[in-house]
């Protein structure tokens, strides 16, 4: 698999001092933005999921589980873009870089297929559109957004290693969901970052995190890292 730069379409409103390590889940985002942090000085990691939150964690559950999907994807989509945009608002212009562990720009992707409720998604859709032009205009978008990508069975094969019991458990339940978004995951993102302005990068997760850096670093260098 090659990785591909592309050109945004759009020039940005405002440019924040964040980027973001986006994809498909189980490729090795959280690995990814850990070893950024390691090698980008001064910089700071935003992850996408908190152990101590236990609510987000009981709603992502009953979410995979599937026996009330009106109820709970709702409920669990709603939840999490309100959480990360006070993430975002927090940390997005630290004096440091900070790397984000996935971005809201994602959340409308999860949300589309979660909220089987018409009127509660197009609730849901205003939200994010409302969040996105507020980071455009006021907050800043992303200076990098990295999207990792692998084809099915590296997915497959990556969410059985990390073995996270809540989606190994009902891997059978969502496998379709899995595949849906798997297939759609990266142009999704492609699109959305051409429609906001945000330069972006796609790279292999096959490769070795160190490669992935080196890949990472040399974009990042008309920033000064």
């Amino acid at each position: 698999m090659e990785n591909n730069k592309y050109i945004p379409q759009n020039k940005p409103l405002k440019l924040a001092n964040n980027i973001v390590v986006g994809g498909m889940i189980a490729l090795g985002k959280t690995t990814l933005s850990k070893h950024l942090n390691e090698i980008i000085k001064p910089s700071k990691v935003v992850f996408e999921l908190h152990e101590d939150d236990k609510l987000m964690s009981y709603l992502l559950e009953k979410m995979y589980e599937r026996n009330n999907d009106k109820l709970y994807g709702s409920l669990f989509q709603h939840y999490f873009i309100l959480n990360r945009f006070e993430n975002y608002k927090k940390n997005a212009n630290n004096e440091s870089l900070t790397i984000f562990d996935r971005s809201i720009f994602e959340d409308w992707l999860f949300a589309k297929e979660n909220i089987n409720n018409p009127s509660v998604f197009n609730f849901y859709n205003n939200l994010w559109e409302g969040i996105c032009n507020e980071i455009n205009y006021i907050i800043g978008i992303p200076k990098l957004y990295v999207i990792l990508d692998a084809n099915w069975d590296t997915f497959q094969e990556r969410l059985f290693k990390r073995n996270r019991k809540v989606e190994t458990d009902n891997f059978e339940k969502n496998k379709d969901y899995f595949k849906h978004l798997h297939l759609i995951y990266k142009q999704f993102l492609v699109d959305v970052c051409c429609k906001y302005g945000i330069d972006y990068i796609v790279v292999d997760a096959n490769l070795s995190t160190e490669e992935q850096g080196k890949i990472i670093l040399n974009e990042l260098k008309k920033y000064g890292y």
